[in-house]
């Protein structure tokens, strides 16, 4: 593998789609806070099917889209095409998040519609309403949140890669219990790395929520007071299976060529936490073994540990420790492969929602440098979730009737004009975020 680099992932903007909800699309979570603890429910188990509604393209509703292809999407890439050549062009691109993993930020008309405050993540939109409705209501999400148009605008933006978020329930594993979790998505990610392919543009895929939820918050599929994903070996081994089955379906380059460069191993697990990193470090261990074992099995490493540098690669996370903490950390020339993301956010710790506009500057800035100076060595890393905003002003950024804490860190501030339809904003804060 070639030195280190810094990847600009710019993954904080899609300025092309339309609708409120879709604006806030421009950034992602990385709360390092504990939220309010949700109550048990009653154990229940509903079997992992995969849903009939658009399997391999077939019966989609009809689209709006003015792009077509004669080659149905979900069946293998469109256009085969080889893998990216990281380490040789930066990685740009963006996140199309609020798909496959629900979160209140980013889908607040589908919360609100149930009228029932207690849904505040995936796990209670399933569990606290009609689940045939609920069913009803995400199929028609996964069919329209994102469509084709919106990755030819992607494309004709210059950008080269998506990162989708895929939750551990929606991915077919023999583990088939998934209450009260509701799934089917499987298929429209199939789908969307076929449209991926026909327009040029890579795709990392990101396990996102984990079971147990490796951190706590709604972007894991299930807001807790405390993760538990680490508390029980068997959670730890089901999304081992998922990144199993991930890279099998994927790594296949027969059927997709080389659309998806990248499987994600685990998106935001809480490090910072001491019950989590130990067994945090050891997941990716033995994720890593099982990237390894099956470059083996296909012939793609050879007897002396020597890699295709074309194959499919993984990342790790830094678990909001720092990337100077993983210095290598399964770097080469043991290990082979292995890329690493981190989220670079100034508006969730108690020292940066104190900063001021000016304070901002000089931090932000910063970030390439330091990033490439304590990654010298060791792990090609991206920079996979950022933000130009400086608050934490949009509504359930921080969790579902949870409020700001930009507003309360300083006497006198308010969020007027700092969030929402950007014809509010100043031309003084317009030139702050353009720096």
């Amino acid at each position: 593998m070639k030195g280190s680099y810094v990847a600009a992932f710019a993954l904080s903007f899609i300025l092309s789609f339309s609708g409120t909800e879709a604006i806030r699309r421009s950034k992602a979570l990385c709360r390092l806070k504990k939220k309010d603890v949700i109550g048990a429910l009653p154990s229940a188990e509903q079997p992992l099917v995969a849903s009939t509604a658009c399997a391999s393209g077939q019966s989609c509703p009809a689209s709006t889209s003015t792009t077509s292809s004669a080659v149905v999407p979900g069946q293998g890439a469109i256009v085969s095409r080889p893998r990216f050549p990281y380490g040789d062009q930066k990685i740009r691109g963006v996140n199309l998040g609020g798909w496959f993993v629900l979160e209140p930020w980013i889908n607040p008309s589908m919360f609100d519609q149930t009228g029932n405050d207690g849904i505040v993540d995936e796990w209670t939109y399933g569990a606290y309403q009609d689940r045939d409705v609920a069913q009803g209501i995400l199929e028609s999400h996964w069919d329209t949140w994102i469509t084709e148009d919106d990755f030819a605008a992607i494309a004709q933006a210059g950008l080269n890669h998506v990162r989708i978020p895929m939750p551990f329930w929606s991915v077919p594993t023999t583990n088939t219990s998934t209450w009260p979790y509701l799934t089917g998505s499987w298929p429209r990610l199939l789908r969307a790395v076929s449209l991926a392919s026909k327009y040029d543009i890579s795709v990392i895929i990101d396990i996102h929520g984990a079971p147990g939820s490796q951190n706590g918050y709604d972007n894991s599929g299930q807001r807790l007071g405390y993760p538990q994903w680490q508390t029980n070996q068997a959670n730890v081994d089901r999304t081992l299976e998922v990144f199993s089955v991930l890279i099998n379906e994927f790594g296949n380059y027969d059927k997709w060529g080389g659309t998806v460069g990248v499987i994600e191993a685990l998106n935001e697990p809480a490090g910072f936490l001491e019950d989590v990193l130990p067994v945090m470090n050891q997941y990716w261990n033995q994720a890593y073994g099982i990237l390894d074992d099956w470059r083996v099995g296909k012939g793609t490493e050879g007897a002396d540990g020597t890699v295709d540098p074309t194959e499919l690669k993984m990342a790790i996370m830094d678990g909001f420790i720092g990337v100077q903490n993983y210095r290598g950390f399964l770097a080469p020339p043991q290990s082979q492969g292995v890329m690493m993301d981190t989220h670079r956010y100034q508006i969730f710790n108690t020292d940066q929602i104190a900063l001021s506009q000016a304070d901002h500057i000089p931090q932000a800035c910063a970030i390439g440098a330091t990033t490439a100076s304590s990654v010298a060595g060791g792990l090609w890393t991206y920079v996979g979730e950022w933000t130009t905003s400086p608050t934490d002003c949009t509504p359930w950024i921080n969790g579902r009737f949870t409020g700001s804490d930009w507003v309360t860190a300083v006497e006198g501030r308010s969020c007027d004009g700092l969030t929402g339809a950007w014809q509010t904003f100043s031309d003084d804060y317009k030139n702050f975020l353009a720096q």
